[in-house]
């Protein structure tokens, strides 16, 4: 007898686990089909958010195309408007430039010659130097002023100014 009770509580708890099992699923299955309801909800919107979007560019799109074919036009007018006076200023800009090249290499010219005479005239102060101090020596060794201008090529007029400067005659 023992063992018929302990089998139908057995029974009994297997029946209560059944049914606990059952409604968990029932509470389950109501979930994942309010779950699936939203997706399908979600995804409808989805759907019809993207078709609007889609009808709303195909209607702005020719709008879009006429706009930027306007400023293509308007765009190209000012750079044809702008082009003249670009190409005039380029021109102007290059001759200025030519007429630069000419005067660097005139003042270059120029500057060369001026360094030339400067070297030249400091080799015959150099040179007469030398020439006042052979003509100052060959006083003191008793030539005369006239042998000293045949001597040294140099004019007697120099010769003898040389020596009353230097205090000898």
């Amino acid at each position: 007898m023992i063992e018929i009770f302990v089998f139908i509580g057995f029974l009994v708890i297997l029946g209560l686990l059944i049914a606990y099992f059952y409604m968990r699923d029932q509470a389950v299955t109501k979930q994942l089909s309010a779950y699936e309801r939203a997706i399908d909800d979600l995804n409808s919107r989805v759907y019809r958010l993207e078709q609007k979007q889609t009808e709303e560019r195909d209607e702005n799109l020719p709008d879009f195309a006429q706009e930027l074919e306007a400023v293509e036009t308007r765009l190209n007018q000012k750079l044809n408007d702008l082009s003249d006076p670009l190409l005039k200023a380029i021109r102007a800009i290059r001759q200025m430039e030519n007429e630069m090249i000419r005067i660097n290499d005139t003042l270059n010219e120029r500057i060369s010659r001026i360094e030339e005479n400067n070297r030249l005239s400091s080799m015959s102060a150099t040179s007469k130097l030398i020439n006042e101090k052979a003509i100052i020596e060959l006083y003191k060794n008793g030539y005369s002023a006239e042998e000293i201008a045949k001597r040294e090529r140099t004019p007697l007029g120099e010769v003898e100014l040389i020596l009353k400067i230097a205090n000898l005659k």
